[in-house]
């Protein structure tokens, strides 16, 4: 597979391309490139199959690599290299794109290239929006139908119903997608989101009222009913005290 290398640091490509050279034979490495104008040029010659590409560069972000083609143009697939910053973690992880983090370790390589193929495009599309400013705007999330994309604002509540979790939405829309709850815990690093029990994570923002009585149940602004657990109780307490809700 012919493959291109995309850092602006030298020490990073010459990282990541001793590691494939060394391990991973099945990788022809074709170029390296120290920004995303020279990607371009190089992608358009060369033609490569693979891109390791930086995210954080000077002048242009790697995101941006993919508004100068044109979709009949993506022959290509992309596996991110990143810096550890615990949003990017989220957005990749949300958006079920590839990524390896710096410095750069043999695992993490062989594990994006044996996932780099699996719904690809979309996924692409879902990293994109998460990125969209210095913080999140809006989540993608896939369903049966395709992606949906919804502001962080909109999201009242998430309800778990077994494998699959809905989101209720500030229009009464309820969108379900074939994930459990659990996987949706990476939202409370990534805006005003906080677990209340085993079936419920909230937009603590959008509490309109917490009942103590009955165990205790927090009722949302759209007039939802949820139920508090013992756990999470102080927790959901705790924030109202930081935030001064």
């Amino acid at each position: 597979m012919k493959t291109l290398i995309v850092d602006d640091e030298k020490n990073a490509r010459l990282a990541i391309r001793g590691i494939i050279e060394e391990n991973f034979s099945t990788l022809h490495i074709v170029g390296e490139a120290k920004d995303v104008p020279e990607a371009v040029k190089m992608v358009r010659k060369l033609e490569p199959e693979l891109i390791f590409l930086d995210i954080s560069m000077p002048g242009y972000s790697g995101l941006e690599l993919f508004k100068f083609f044109d979709e009949e143009e993506l022959n290509f697939k992309v596996v991110f290299v990143t810096a550890y910053s615990e949003y990017a973690i989220n957005a990749f992880e949300l958006s079920a794109v590839d990524y390896i983090l710096k410095p750069i370790q043999i695992s993490a390589i062989e594990r994006a290239i044996n996932k780099v193929y699996k719904n690809y495009s979309e996924n692409i599309k879902a990293l994109q929006t998460h990125f969209e400013g210095e913080k999140p705007q809006k989540l993608a999330l896939h369903t049966g139908d395709g992606i949906i994309f919804i502001e962080f604002k909109d999201i009242i509540y998430l309800k778990a119903d077994g494998s699959y979790t809905h989101f209720i939405t500030e229009n009464h829309s309820k969108i379900t997608v074939s994930k459990r709850l659990a996987e949706f815990e990476k939202l409370e690093k990534m805006g005003a989101f906080l677990r209340i029990h085993r079936s419920h994570i909230i937009k603590y923002n959008r509490i309109s009222k917490i009942i103590k009585q009955d165990g205790g149940f927090v009722v949302m602004d759209n007039t939802d009913e949820l139920s508090i657990s013992a756990t999470y109780k102080s927790i959901l307490l705790d924030k109202f005290k930081q935030h001064k809700l």
